[in-house]
């Protein structure tokens, strides 16, 4: 089972899908592709790592245990 954690204003919004429930998978990979198209940025910690072990990606991992998404922060 892999989740996805949406960090953003409105909270932390949770997405669960099962690699064997192509309804979910589908919906899990929709909004991944929602919020890439927002700019957001995605990391991904494989199952059995721990959350340092976190890296970026740029597609849907449905093997991925986690995968969380941040706004991009602006420096200056």
């Amino acid at each position: 089972m892999g989740v996805m954690r949406v960090l953003d204003h409105t909270g932390d919004t949770l997405v669960r899908w099962s690699v064997d429930d192509g309804e979910a998978l589908a919906r899990a990979a929709a909004m991944f592709d929602r919020l890439r198209s927002e700019r957001k940025l995605a990391f991904a910690r494989p199952s059995g790592a721990a959350a340092d072990d976190a890296v970026q990606i740029d597609r849907f991992e449905p093997a991925a245990e986690e995968i969380v998404w941040i706004r991009p922060i602006a420096g200056g």
